[in-house]
């Protein structure tokens, strides 16, 4: 018997040898998962996407866990909180319950997104933004209302950002997210020790 009948004979014509392991065609194909974790670190003070700058293409998903619980990933989103428009405008807002941690049931210790519209996306942490706890996506190419100062709108009627939330998203440049794919949180900014 032959190669191909072999596989034939034994249904295997869907599996492809990945790394050592078969694994199903499909999903050999499907592009790579991204992960952001979110870091919390009470010496000095910070919370923090990790990386809070990446970037991916179009149809690309992307997966956030935190080993402690608490954090959110929420889109700057006017149906968010009333926030500030700061994904693409023709982009679906996200929004993920707490994530993370011990006392977190297994199903809601990560929470992943896919991106199927181009541009820019900022995001933060319903319960940790005050720290800070806020990261940009680009999507394909930089774009739409996530490419605008903080407070572009006004701050009539809308959540305020608040100050390091807004001074980390001013850092995070969306041409050096495209040129580098990632950005490190900059933790010599906002260290601080207690």
């Amino acid at each position: 018997m032959d190669r191909r009948g072999f596989l034939k004979t034994v249904g295997l014509g869907a599996m492809v040898l990945e790394k050592g392991v078969w694994v199903d065609a499909a999903r050999a194909a499907e592009p790579e998962v991204l992960e952001v974790d979110v870091v919390s670190s009470y010496a000095p003070g910070l919370w923090f996407f990790d990386p809070p700058g990446l970037y991916v293409q179009v149809g690309q998903t992307v997966r956030w866990s935190a080993g402690r619980w608490g954090p959110t990933v929420t889109a700057f989103h006017p149906s968010n909180d009333n926030r500030e428009l700061r994904i693409p405008e023709t982009a679906k807002p996200f929004s993920s319950i707490e994530i993370g941690g011990e006392r977190t049931p297994l199903k809601t210790r990560s929470f992943q997104w896919t991106f199927d519209v181009e541009g820019t996306y900022d995001y933060f942490s319903r319960n940790h933004e005050v720290l800070g706890l806020v990261g940009r996506i680009v999507v394909g190419k930089p774009g739409g209302p996530g490419e605008k100062p903080v407070g572009y709108g006004g701050r009539e009627g809308r959540w305020p950002m608040y100050p390091k939330a807004a001074q980390l998203l001013e850092f995070l440049k969306s041409d050096q997210i495209v040129e580098k794919k990632t950005l490190a949180f900059p933790k010599q900014i906002f260290e601080h020790r207690f």
